[in-house]
């Protein structure tokens, strides 16, 4: 089933969010992943939404490891702000595994950067995304 333009924007943006709220919170994978299926935290987030996010969850250490691989030398990923750490993961998951074509994952990860951080800097995401395979 094909998914619609609003639909994969809303799964990318409830992600990042999640995800968001993993940094931010230092929240355990393993809860976030418990709540969405209690479907305690999260009543607005649907069964395939729900998969898609824990997807991503269950991947989250290794799409940051190959992350940390193009971060620039002067910076670390501790120092990322919490945000760019949710959507880098995000979008990391949707190109690494083909999800979407990489440019447009790119495109609207850079919408989001806009949006949530307008001060930052937003060909530091692009470089980094666009290094991935």
């Amino acid at each position: 089933m094909e998914k619609s333009v609003s639909y994969l924007k809303k799964q990318r943006r409830n992600t990042v969010q999640i995800l968001y709220k993993v940094s931010l919170l230092n929240e355990q994978i393993d809860k976030i992943k418990q709540e969405l299926l209690d479907n305690t935290q999260f009543e607005e987030i649907n069964d395939d939404l729900s998969a898609y996010i824990t997807n991503v969850l269950n991947q989250f250490d290794d799409l940051k490891q190959e992350l940390k691989k193009y971060i620039p030398s002067n910076w670390s990923w501790e120092r990322l702000p919490n945000m760019i750490k949710a959507i880098l993961i995000s979008s990391a998951f949707e190109i690494i595994n083909n999800i979407n074509p990489k440019g447009i994952v790119i495109n609207e990860s850079l919408d989001m950067v806009r949006e949530f951080l307008p001060s930052w800097d937003t060909n530091f995401v692009n470089a980094i995304l666009d290094k991935l395979n």
